[in-house]
């Protein structure tokens, strides 16, 4: 790779003026007073107007690289495939800018749904509409605006991708070309955006991109094509060693892991992926047991580094989550079983265990893993707070259906709980704290009555086991009943106590006397809950399962705050989401309706069996 594609784009400095003119520019759209959306078109086409000539020179300098962002965000999609034509020819330069990289990553993002559109309506290539003014040729589709920055960039990809500003643009191209929507936001954040991009993003670029949509966006066959074309340039026809060190390398990693993460079921696909999996894990593919002795060394001390380095791990992290089965297994039986406590209590190591257990593929494999870890493992997890290792393992045993007994037990243990029940009195206050039985008698009683030190973990555990049968989650829900109602009350108002109470009311293994229970215990306080950000949660599940003299009492309470509560934002929704207004004009329809909702739900589950959800027709969430 040549210097000269990584040396930084320079396009003369912006003139003062227009310095000037694009800091009210940026007023403008901050304010966002736009009186009608044709204003707004007419606004951008001004402002694209008046730059035009001097889009790299945006691109390339600091505060007018922001302004830019924001004002793509606002784009129609002809007006962002102008302003991709001006950056045409153009490509390395500007992905491998500090400043200017961000600008065409945001507007990369955006022509993900441009593409889509074209899809739907059908355009094809060479069906780009005529330019205004004749000597400026056709204006090409963004289908082909961006097959041409692909095109540009080809030669120079594999150097690119541990090039500290163009890595992140080249990922988000990656997800753009295999038809996924990027989610800068989601899980994928990390992979797509460094941790102080995402943060001032957050707090200053806040003009919000309104296309939305489903995670799946529609591709034409040549973006599948220049996909695969670019994963054989970067992973397949590469050196392996080269390729084994961008595992690790700070800037490569994340995208090796991208490109592990987006290949397809297809037969391309999975040749695809099998093959990188190869290179970075020394032929474990293509040689399960070397005859040589010394590649068995040297495969092995390859995975110890790597699972003890910062960017090794995530990308183990990622192979165990897309591995083949096979390759699963023989990663799982070769350098992990047995080493489990050892990776598990890693500061660093600890995550490739939490997604090796996550995923596992068996239950002999959940059987293995859990023999290996109750015990004294088990109790250093939660001494030294991996915490995300016993949660994983609950969240496995659920997925594969077994070893309930093998891991609530092995957690009982840990928390120095024995058969005693007034001792496992105690289990859930333990557990969503994560402290063991000893160091819960010790607290005072100011402490044990306090709910901020509740830990997500613990949360996420106690919802796990409700997913388990009744003989596991009895666990659960007896610690639970067992405390004061005015105490588990309060659970109701917080984020992570919340959850559990929703888990324990929703479960399907917990029989309709214990649910009913629940609910007339917090009868007199559904008002006061539904005001809540997370009680309004426990309502509409309340609801979901009350039978009808249960909501016919619920109801009631409600109505005599009609007033109060359709003043409020939360209130007005749960008003409408048990149909107040009808219970006070229409009863005996209203009882009709609601009897009918629970033929409709006993009937669903006659055919599907007990895990049936009735769709809501109100979709939110208020944090």
């Amino acid at each position: 790779m040549e210097n000269q594609h990584f040396q930084a784009a320079h396009y003369g400095e912006v003139p003062e003026e227009l310095l000037g003119y694009f800091k009210s520019v940026e007023s403008k759209l901050d304010d966002q007073s736009f009186e009608s959306a044709e204003d707004q078109r007419l606004f951008v086409d001004n402002v694209y107007t008046e730059v035009e000539g001097n889009e790299l020179r945006l691109a390339t300098n600091y505060s007018c690289s922001l302004v830019l962002e924001k004002l793509l965000k606002i784009s129609d999609s002809f007006q962002l495939r102008v302003f991709m034509d001006k950056l045409s020819g153009s490509t390395i330069p500007l992905f491998a800018h500090r400043f200017a990289s961000h600008v065409c990553q945001t507007l990369l993002t955006l022509a993900a749904d441009v593409v889509d559109q074209e899809m739907v309506q059908g355009v094809q290539p060479n069906q780009g509409e005529q330019a205004e003014n004749d000597q400026q040729g056709v204006l090409l589709t963004m289908q082909e605006l961006v097959l041409g920055m692909c095109e540009d960039l080809k030669p120079s990809v594999g150097g690119l991708i541990s090039q500290q500003f163009a890595s992140h643009v080249i990922r988000v191209l990656l997800y753009v070309l295999a038809g996924k929507r990027v989610d800068e936001s989601g899980e994928s954040n990390s992979r797509l955006r460094t941790k102080k991009s995402h943060i001032y993003k957050a707090e200053n670029n806040n003009v919000k991109n309104t296309r939305t949509g489903n995670k799946h966006l529609r591709v034409p066959n040549s973006f599948k094509e220049m996909f695969r074309s670019l994963t054989k340039e970067l992973a397949m026809n590469g050196n392996e060693a080269v390729i084994r060190s961008l595992a690790v390398h700070r800037v490569a990693s994340p995208l090796i892991q991208v490109l592990l993460e987006l290949q397809d079921d297809s037969e391309e696909g999975r040749q695809a992926q099998t093959a990188l999996l190869d290179s970075l894990l020394w032929g474990i593919v293509s040689d399960v047991n070397p005859a040589d002795e010394r590649k068995k060394d040297d495969r092995k001390a390859w995975f110890q580094t790597l699972i003890r380095d910062k960017a090794g791990s995530h990308l183990l992290e990622m192979v165990v989550k897309v591995a083949p089965d096979n390759v699963y297994d023989q990663l799982y039986k070769t350098y992990l079983a047995g080493n489990l406590e050892k990776f598990g209590l890693n500061p660093v190591s600890n995550f490739v265990i939490q997604q090796l257990i996550s995923n596992v593929r068996t239950p002999a494999q959940v059987q293995s893993m859990v023999s290996e870890l109750a015990g004294k493992p088990f109790t250093s997890m939660l001494k030294n707070g991996k915490y995300g290792v016993i949660r994983s393992l609950v969240d496995a045993s659920v997925k594969v259906q077994g070893c309930y007994k093998q891991v609530v037990d092995a957690l009982v243990a840990a928390l120095g709980m024995t058969d005693d029940t007034t001792q496992q009195k105690q289990f859930v206050d333990c557990v969503i704290r994560m402290k063991t039985l000893d160091n819960w008698n010790n607290l005072l009683s100011e402490e044990q009555d306090s709910l901020r030190n509740f830990h997500l973990q613990g949360s996420l555990i106690l919802q796990g086991i409700m997913k388990m049968p009744a003989e596991q989650n009895a666990f659960v829900v007896n610690s639970f009943l067992s405390m004061k109602p005015a105490v588990s009350l309060r659970w109701c108002y917080t984020p992570m106590g919340s959850r559990v109470v929703e888990s324990i009311i929703a479960s399907q293994h917990v029989n309709d006397k214990i649910k009913k229970k629940l609910l007339k215990n917090l009868l007199g306080e559904y008002v006061s809950l539904s005001k809540d950000k997370f009680g309004s949660h426990i309502v509409e599940t309340c609801w979901s399962v009350a039978d009808i003299e249960i909501k016919e009492k619920i109801a009631r309470e409600l109505v005599k705050y009609e007033y109060d509560l359709s003043e409020h934002h939360l209130g007005k929704c749960i008003l409408w989401s048990c149909k107040i207004d009808l219970f006070k004009r229409h009863y005996n329809e209203w009882v009709e309706r609601e009897k009918g909702v629970d033929r409709k739900k006993d009937m669903f589950k006659d055919i599907l069996g007990d895990d049936v959800k009735m769709p809501k027709k109100r979709q939110y969430r208020s944090y």
